[in-house]
């Protein structure tokens, strides 16, 4: 058992000295601050607002009709598992880093057999976790926007009746686009709206292919067995495929802490009031507008 942990802490000290080396932070990080925000607390307006007008108990009433458990949709519940998800997002980043160094590098692998150039790919074990890590790290990524678009849905209870209870990450801001265009003023939503259409779109086309069609592993080897029958160039870009990776994926990282604040910042920014038929009105705080 001792031998066990010393290896666990060994692995832990050299994942810890790898964030450093890379600057990866999530939001659970630093006691919880982003950024010099308080994380936990920056919801707070927006959670005083939601009580003041009666939205939680219309919230409550559509979880029930459409019987989704209010122990996991609750905001404070999707909060923790925003934080969770930069965790975990982090971790298999700072994993896929450990794993860089020992991965193939076609550009030195391989051999002459009769005078013409033969590329080999004898996959190490560091190799093969590098390829299965990676996917998990989009899965880690499409549960954060989905959280995002859990936790934004939560202010806005009549579009969960809409869907019928299936959101996904385009949902809630495409349904205030359509209903309450006047949320648009704000620079946040402009932040989120943004994301939305130009850089959500090219990671949720990756993490379909890796999840419904093929696995980065399996995928990665039939490129290998293709390109080395081409040419140089053909090789040189299936080194280059896999360098692309990590820079891609801290960007996503920093893209998912600056996500949760602009969400945040742009929820904290709606005035919510409660009309004489039970519907209810959003508008922008004034102080949004200057």
């Amino acid at each position: 058992m001792s031998k066990q942990r010393d290896i666990i802490q060994a692995y832990n000290e050299e994942l810890f000295s790898l964030y450093r080396a890379h600057d990866l932070q999530c939001l659970t990080d630093n006691n919880y601050t982003y950024q010099g925000e308080n994380v936990i607390a920056i919801n707070t307006d927006a959670v005083v607002m939601a009580a003041k007008s009666g939205l939680y108990d219309r919230q409550i009433e559509v979880y029930d009709h459409l019987h989704l458990d209010r122990e996991v949709k609750n905001p404070n519940q999707m909060q923790m598992e925003l934080f969770s998800a930069t965790a975990d997002l982090k971790y298999r980043l700072g994993t896929l880093y450990l794993y860089t160094p020992y991965i193939t590098v076609f550009e030195h692998s391989y051999s002459y057999i009769d005078g013409k150039k033969f590329y080999h790919y004898d996959q190490k074990l560091e190799d093969a976790r590098f390829n299965r890590e990676l996917p998990v790290a989009f899965e880690s990524l499409y549960k954060f926007w989905q959280r995002i678009a859990d936790y934004i849905t939560s202010f806005f209870p009549e579009l969960l009746i809409e869907k019928r209870g299936q959101i996904y990450f385009h949902s809630p801001l495409q349904y205030i686009h359509a209903h309450f265009p006047q949320l648009e003023a704000s620079a946040h939503y402009q932040w989120l709206w943004n994301f939305q259409e130009n850089i959500y779109p090219q990671f949720n086309k990756h993490r379909k292919f890796f999840v419904h069609h093929a696995g980065y592993d399996s995928n990665y080897v039939m490129k290998f067995l293709n390109a080395h029958r081409e040419d140089d160039q053909a090789m040189v870009a299936l080194d280059r495929e896999r360098t692309y990776w990590l820079p891609y994926l801290k960007e996503q990282l920093e893209l998912c802490n600056q996500g949760y604040l602009e969400m945040m910042k742009f929820l904290n920014q709606i005035e919510i009031a409660k009309t004489e038929d039970g519907s209810f009105t959003y508008q922008l705080l004034q102080n949004a507008l200057n």
